[in-house]
């Protein structure tokens, strides 16, 4: 009976040892699975706030530069709706426990900069353009997005895209305006 007992009770104990390590193993997992989500989470808030800040930056030059009224209200425009977009970040980020810092990184920087150099006459299109293209990026980011597990990123993204697809829609509406503008020009010098 001794000899049956031993064998049995060791095949016990190694399996209940097994049943640990799968159990540290499903931990653990479970914990990657959640530092990948805040990871992304942050990452995620981090590159909107960056995005935010770099248009407020480049509607600052535009409220500055632009010769065009109607630039200048959509880059006055653009100030307040990414001021406002800023406030649901950061509040999103409190509720998480992360902190939001943005900052432009150095491209950013250079964009901002390029822009700012613009001479009078091509700053207006040069800013139009640009804001069109950043627009369109955004929105095709976000709406990879939509689907996100976290409640509050998703919301955030729902309530963004329309806004970014009428600053889209009123960029692309100035721009075709400036373009007939120049060929209105162009036909009546022939």
């Amino acid at each position: 009976m001794k000899r049956l007992c031993i064998p049995v009770l060791a095949v016990v104990l190694m399996a209940c040892g097994q049943r640990g390590n799968e159990a540290r193993h499903d931990n653990t997992e479970a914990r990657e699975e959640m530092t990948r989500t805040e990871e992304k989470e942050g990452s995620f808030l981090e590159r909107m706030a960056a995005f935010d800040l770099k248009q407020i930056r480049l509607g600052e030059v535009a409220v500055q530069k632009a010769t065009d009224d109607r630039v200048k209200k959509f880059g006055g425009d653009m100030i307040k709706q990414h001021t406002a977009s800023t406030l649901q970040l950061q509040d999103i980020a409190h509720r998480q426990g992360v902190n939001l810092v943005p900052e432009l990184s150095r491209n950013d920087q250079d964009e901002v900069g390029r822009l700012n150099e613009e001479n009078k006459d091509e700053f207006d299109r040069s800013y139009i353009r640009h804001m069109v293209h950043e627009q369109k990026m955004m929105i095709e980011r976000l709406n990879k997005d939509t689907n996100d597990k976290d409640t509050a990123i998703r919301s955030y993204v729902q309530r963004t895209l329309p806004a970014l697809d009428s600053s889209m829609t009123e960029a692309n509406k100035i721009l075709e305006d400036m373009r007939k503008q120049m060929n209105n020009r162009n036909i009546s010098h022939d």
